[in-house]
């Protein structure tokens, strides 16, 4: 029997509350359901984030204070990510990231700021992104969602 991490533990238990929760709605009235939606949207005008987020297991490298880490980004968009770890730094603290992508051979490097910081791990803002990094996130984000 194959060991899940807490990443797919918790990807497996996001898809079957996603699976339920479809099931519910398709199961209200047509009034029900432009209702729901009117809500929907009206929480999307105060989402904070200028970018949506793809669910992921990307391998990162990052560095800071001397220290080398290793760990994965479980959520990923054009403005910044969520690093699965133990040890977040706190917020405000920057440090330099090594991204690679499936296929590439090579990893890009960018400049973070810790934005958020929980026991799951810490939100992170891109401060410089590259045209190359920018280009490599957009293909990665929008070939699969």
């Amino acid at each position: 029997m194959a060991v899940m991490s807490l990443s797919e533990i918790k990807l497996q238990k996001y898809n079957i509350h996603m699976t339920k929760l479809f099931n519910l709605v398709l199961n209200l009235s047509s009034e029900e359901q432009r209702f729901l939606l009117k809500k929907i949207d009206k929480l999307n005008l105060k989402e904070k984030r200028a970018y949506p987020r793809k669910v992921c297991r990307i391998p990162v490298r990052y560095y800071y204070n001397e220290g080398i880490f290793n760990n994965f980004i479980v959520n990923i968009s054009l403005g910044g990510c969520f690093i699965e770890t133990q040890k977040p730094f706190s917020v405000g603290e920057k440090f330099l990231m090594d991204i690679q992508f499936d296929g590439d051979a090579k990893s890009i490097r960018v400049k973070c700021e810790v934005t958020n910081a929980n026991r799951m791990g810490m939100g992170v803002e891109f401060e410089k992104t590259s045209g190359n990094l920018l280009r490599k996130l957009g293909n990665f984000l929008y070939k699969t969602i």
